[in-house]
């Protein structure tokens, strides 16, 4: 089986510790699919890094990490995203630089990389969004996944996602028991669409909609939440991993919340 992330390989620079991570959505998902799928999978990301000590820094853990792919060097920046925690823990998103990754389209050997998965996974936000219409404008004959985070870049409008919907077969987001309204337009879209929408709600656990019913899932219990950084993406992998096996929703619900109470006990993603 071919796993291929493609999207953001790049920093975590905590300010309240004063320390780097590797990170980024798309090494998050990569990182962790490669500790749960089978040994015989191969994971790939499709990346662009700069030229900057964290190219160094995040090429050194793709490689650590068994990652395989296209990992291209541009001159410039590496992206760097700045974040905070609160005291319980949370996440407090201060400040993203794409860099590289913003200018950036895949070249052949990424397509041909892109077209060969048995599995994409593709993140969506507005910092890369020339990028992101460049993979997904790519074939491939696999299952496809776009997270589309929290579509606060698009003015939580749903119509962002139907506006891909013939591209990709299961949608990620990262909402709120806040935004009910929200939930019910994508709701009503997956099923109009006919697509598998997931959403994770943070401490209030995560759903799936698109089919008769919505299936619910409960967050896993932790003693205490030390860092949510990247815990959407580590649910993302921990769900994709059962489902790829068995197609069974609730079960996948069930593995992504699993892995996703692991990772919130430490300080990044994996």
């Amino acid at each position: 089986m071919k796993v291929v992330c493609a999207g953001d390989c790049g920093v975590d620079r905590y300010v309240d510790l004063g320390i780097d991570r590797p990170g980024g959505k798309t090494l998050n998902v990569a990182a962790t699919a490669r500790q749960l799928f089978p040994r015989s999978t191969d994971v790939s990301v499709v990346t662009a890094l700069g030229t900057d000590e964290e190219a160094r820094f995040v090429a050194a853990a793709i490689r650590d990490h068994g990652l395989t792919g296209s990992v291209v060097h541009r001159r410039g920046r590496t992206s760097v995203q700045q974040i905070d925690r609160s005291p319980a823990g949370e996440k407090i998103f201060l400040e993203y630089d794409q860099g590289v990754l913003g200018g950036y389209r895949p070249d052949p050997a990424a397509r041909e990389l892109i077209a060969a998965a048995d599995l994409l996974v593709t993140p969506l936000y507005v910092e890369i969004h020339g990028f992101f219409d460049s993979v997904i404008a790519t074939p491939s004959a696999g299952l496809r996944v776009v997270d589309f985070s929290d579509l606060s870049d698009f003015d939580s409008d749903p119509a962002i996602v139907d506006r891909y919907a013939d591209r990709f077969d299961i949608g990620f987001f990262g909402l709120s028991l806040a935004a009910p309204n929200l939930i019910a337009s994508l709701e009503v879209l997956a099923r109009l669409r006919r697509k598998l929408f997931i959403v994770t709600l943070g401490a209030d656990g995560s759903l799936a909609v698109g089919g008769a019913d919505r299936i619910r899932c409960q967050a896993v219990p932790v003693p205490a939440v030390v860092d949510t950084t990247g815990a959407g993406d580590v649910f993302a992998a921990g769900f994709l991993r059962e489902y790829c096996t068995s197609r069974d929703v609730a079960a996948s619900l069930r593995a992504g919340s699993l892995v996703a109470a692991e990772s919130i006990q430490r300080i990044g993603a994996f």
